[in-house]
């Protein structure tokens, strides 16, 4: 009988069609139905499969693969695997390729080829094209399995494909009830459609160990990630100005190490320093206070001939730091200033300071190129259209949004100039990122996953020659890595296959791939987290003026223009007095819709927590990213209790006032007392297990080591959430400002006094005295 073939190709709906309908009567015949009754029910399926978020075949016989092959041709059918299959390959047994193969199908499958079968996976380097019409890069990362009963060939025309096909077969293993594994019977070609698909590691408030970051590296190899901005800031030793490290910074040695295992897996860890802006860790210290533009700590004069040099020592030591990579990021992130500098001769002005960024940019790159490094940067403001065709060939744009305009596009085409479909994860939500459509600071949004999903299409709409993609993940609100993963996952799918799949097959396909089959609650505990987050974030007054933070030098806007820093607080309810235990209901008026939201999310998260908590023991991989995530929802639930319980609070005291009886008055207020004695035990019992979560994968921050001590100072321009405070309290902070502890003694005087006054007993009242 001849089986039925599904054919998945980009826009392949009209193929898939005619595959159907080539093999329509022998699969009639087969499944013994009458033709009407199965062309009925295949259009229907193809509606749902086509409408209902499922966009290849792959997903509709069970499968998950992430990034998604570019062409697909199976049979329908499953190959079993087993523990008695074997391996055939001439690779080297000690190569990245076989070790994956054997090390990855035990720690994710718990899968070992003993050999004792008939079955077989070959390994083949081969010298006829994996696909034709690819480009050198493309086809160095191409790869074909072909799936038969006791037999898996990967083919690849480079170790580097055969990798890949590796990772894919990994991810494609699905375990049965009786021990084996199944695999889609079939033919699998796969290539990138963009060569270059960088992943951004952010660390300006934070260390991660080297072994996480090795973990790292091993999740980003596996979704075919080929490129790491490592975003360095001070954590990094700088030989050549050791001030400029923090304590405990890597060493040189430990970036080889890191630098040598990315490599390995075909990865290239790209040193990211931020230069001539985002300075605070480097301007900070007296011993570059003089190298400061206009005095501000965020940028530096990029007319000082010193500065310049303390930058290029800097790229210096970090191309030491990472031999063998190919690229190095400039950045040149939010230039704001170029030019104010007192030490530049032309006035500062719009023209002059694109003039200024451009000429720094051919600098860098001159330099660079000598030290045989390509050279990324972000290709934006300050600079004008006009001036963008005096930059040089072989740049790379790390930032083309589809906001570029027509001309800004065709300047960097006729330069020559290359570049990166960008598409952020993470910009300043505090907890977790926007992943989903929401209402976000009065705009309703369709959320980063939607926006990455359709960010090249609409660059290349525009006419831009698109090298690859960048997924940022900023750590401006100090998020943990681990809610990062899904960012980074789907931008590389589109990087790889761009247009395919839809973003709810791809969303489904990372749960799949990163949890483990037995996981389908992710999904919605990831809206509940973002629900959650927004929640938090959303429930502070900003106050200002700032008591913590000086006036910004500017913004982007420019110097001097910005406004003041908030500080994010809620205001207590109103104390009693001995005299008079009446007070205004303040807090339920002020925080009445934001207390009705906690309500429905105290619901919400209830049912967030019980989630995770299933998952944690239930996953097949990735347990600690569950713990993170269960940290966050305990603080969201906290927060949510905080508000709530202030607000009873509140009650309590307004009955105190009303009561017109002495004792019960003071009942009602040892009630507050003691509620607010239950918000500060929650935060006490919630923040320890929070860090010691945390602190398992980093180190914590503002340490100090060898008799270092971390210098902190505020940038100018920037008031990021996570440096408000020195380690994570920064998400304390808020509550922090409320001085709960000591409304608390407050009112446990008043209690006092007031029962003293009015001899009333104070049996069952547990409080600090004030003068203790």
């Amino acid at each position: 009988m001849k089986k039925l073939k599904i054919e998945s190709k980009p826009n392949s709906l009209i193929v898939e069609l005619k595959n159907y309908i080539d093999h329509f009567k022998t699969t009639a015949d087969r499944w013994r139905f009458s033709p009407p009754n199965v062309l009925f029910i295949f259009v229907a399926s193809l509606w749902i499969t086509t409408f209902s978020g499922y966009s290849n075949d792959l997903s509709g016989l069970g499968y998950s693969l992430i990034p998604a092959p570019q062409k697909t041709l199976l049979t329908g059918q499953s190959v079993f695997i087993d523990q008695s299959w074997g391996i055939n390959t001439s690779l080297d047994e000690q190569g990245i390729t076989l070790k994956r193969l054997r090390l990855g199908a035990g720690e994710l499958h718990q899968l070992n080829f003993n050999e004792t079968g008939t079955g077989k996976i070959i390994l083949k380097l081969v010298s006829e094209p994996i696909m034709e019409n690819l480009d050198s890069e493309q086809a160095k990362q191409a790869y074909r399995i072909e799936i038969e009963p006791n037999i898996v060939r990967i083919s690849g025309n480079t170790e580097w494909g055969l990798f890949y096909g590796v990772q894919s077969l990994l991810q494609l293993l699905r375990p049965t009830s009786n021990g084996s594994f199944k695999l889609p019977e079939g033919t699998i070609t796969d290539w990138p459609s963009l060569n270059l698909r960088v992943i951004h590691w952010d660390t300006k408030h934070h260390q991660d160990h080297i072994e996480t970051l090795k973990r790292y590296i091993d999740w980003a190899a596996f979704f075919k990630v080929n490129a790491i901005a490592f975003e360095m800031e001070d954590k990094y030793e700088y030989p050549s100005h050791p001030i400029i490290g923090a304590p405990g910074a890597f060493t040189k040695s430990e970036m080889h190490e890191l630098t040598s295992y990315a490599l390995e897996r075909y990865i290239q860890l790209i040193p990211n320093v931020q230069a001539p802006s985002h300075m605070t860790f480097v301007l900070k210290h007296k011993e570059f206070e003089h190298l400061q533009s206009d005095e501000s700590n965020y940028h530096i004069c990029m007319c000082d001939e010193e500065a310049m040099q303390l930058i290029f020592d800097m790229y210096q030591d970090m191309i030491d730091a990472t031999p063998g990579v190919k690229y190095f990021f400039a950045s040149t992130d939010e230039v704001y200033y170029a030019g104010i500098c007192g030490k530049c001769k032309d006035e500062y002005n719009e023209i002059n300071r694109s003039q200024i960024w451009v000429d720094y940019v051919n600098r860098v790159h001159k330099w660079m190129k000598e030290r045989d490094r390509e050279v990324i940067a972000w290709v934006e403001y300050p600079l004008l259209t006009e001036h963008i065709t005096q930059l040089p060939s072989g740049l790379i744009d790390g930032i083309m949004t589809p906001n570029r305009d027509a001309a800004w596009i065709e300047n960097q085409n006729k330069a020559g100039i290359k570049q990166l479909s960008y598409s952020s994860m993470q910009g300043a939500e505090h907890l977790f990122p926007n992943y989903f459509p929401t209402e976000y600071k009065n705009n309703k949004i369709k959320g980063r996953l939607i926006d990455a999903s359709n960010d090249i299409p609409r660059v290349l709409a525009k006419g831009a020659k698109l090298t690859g993609t960048f997924a940022a993940a900023w750590d401006d609100a100090g998020l943990h890595n681990e809610t990062f993963w899904l960012g980074w996952a789907i931008v590389t799918q589109y990087g790889w296959s761009n247009g395919k799949p839809t973003i709810e097959q791809s969303i489904t396909d990372f749960m799949n791939i990163y949890y483990g089959y037995n996981s389908p609650e992710m999904i919605e505990s990831y809206r509940l987290l973002q629900e959650g987050a927004r929640f938090y974030e959303d429930l502070w007054d900003q106050v200002t003026p700032s008591k913590e933070r000086n006036i910004r030098y500017g913004s982007s806007y420019g110097k001097g223009i910005g406004g003041a820093y908030p500080d994010p607080t809620l205001e207590m309810p109103s104390l009693p007095s001995v005299d008079n235990v009446s007070i205004e209901p303040i807090f339920r008026l002020k925080y009445g819709e934001k207390l009705q939201r906690a309500l429905k999310m105290s619901q919400k998260n209830a049912r967030l927590i019980d989630l995770l908590s299933y998952s944690l023991f239930r996953v097949e991989r990735n347990q600690y990213n569950i713990e993170v995530l269960l940290s966050i929802a305990y603080l969201q639930r906290y927060t949510i209790n905080t508000a709530l319980n202030l607000a009873k609070v509140e009650d309590y005291l307004i009955q105190a006032g009303k009561t017109g009886d002495s004792q019960k008055a003071v009942s009602f207020m040892i009630e507050a007392h003691g509620l607010v004695g239950e918000i500060i035990q929650e935060e006490k019992n919630m923040w320890s297990d929070f860090t010691d979560v945390w602190y398992k994968t980093r180190f914590k921050e503002g340490r100090s080591v060898d008799g270092r001590n971390f210098v902190h100072v505020y940038d100018d321009v920037k008031d990021h959430f996570a440096d408000r405070r020195l380690g994570l309290e920064y998400m304390l902070a808020p509550f922090e400002r409320m001085k709960i502890e000591e409304w608390q003694n407050k009112l446990g005087h008043i209690i006092e006094n007031y029962a003293k006054i009015n001899k009333v007993s104070l049996k069952g009242l547990t409080i600090k005295r004030l003068e203790d």
